[in-house]
């Protein structure tokens, strides 16, 4: 089979672990999706510095994500779909860290829950004596705020985020929607001292945890 590119040792993935193995070792990545990290893990600027090194290598061989990744192990064949082309790999070992948007191969792992991130902007707060509240439920296990990206300049107003554990049954109930952990979000704002206060939904991010 006519190939397009010749990888020695090709990596498969998209979050630190995997950006990591392909910097340390110098191997191509191809990356299946957008991290699943965000600025309040502590991982961003690893994150960033690795992949940004890897770019400068050349060894990151498609900028943009891929529509589709075929693995044929038997060939040692990868067939990546772009918006406009499909290219062939041949490569020698393939690193693979996440399977998403990837046939042909796949991991042995379990589905244990999906990590949601409510991201909420807000009115009413600032000048508080705790940035992070954390509970022993599953829904809305942390609250955290940060300094709000709304207002340029160096200011006193925060919006914030909670983070919740769920199962796939629980994403399809009304009780544990971004409405509920807004309310909820409120009520233990309110249990603080905190009255006047107002939150609006900007986003949900919903990601998938295996063991």
């Amino acid at each position: 089979m006519d190939a397009n590119f010749y990888f020695r040792d090709v990596v498969i993935g998209a979050d630190l672990e995997a950006v990591e193995f392909a910097h340390d070792n110098k191997f191509y990545l191809i990356k299946n999706r957008e991290p699943h990290h965000h600025s309040y893990d502590g991982v961003e600027d690893t994150w960033a510095e690795k992949i940004y090194g890897l770019y400068n290598s050349g060894l990151v061989p498609f900028v943009s994500l891929e529509e589709a990744i075929r693995v044929q192990p038997e060939e040692k064949v990868i067939k990546i779909a772009t918006n406009h082309n499909v290219y062939i790999i041949k490569y020698d070992n393939l690193h693979l860290f996440d399977d998403h948007n990837v046939t042909g191969v796949h991991l042995e792992r379990k589905l244990i829950y999906y990590r949601v991130i409510d991201w909420f902007d807000c009115q009413g707060l600032y000048d508080l004596d705790f940035s992070e509240v954390t509970t022993e439920d599953n829904f809305v296990n942390k609250l955290k705020l940060f300094k709000t990206q709304r207002i340029d300049g160096d200011q006193k107003y925060l919006d914030l985020l909670c983070e919740s554990f769920l199962s796939e049954e629980q994403l399809k109930k009304f009780d544990y929607s971004d409405t509920m952990a807004r309310l909820k979000v409120e009520s233990m704002l309110k249990e603080r001292g905190l009255h006047k206060i107002a939150l609006s939904l900007w986003k949900r991010d919903i990601y998938p945890v295996y063991k």
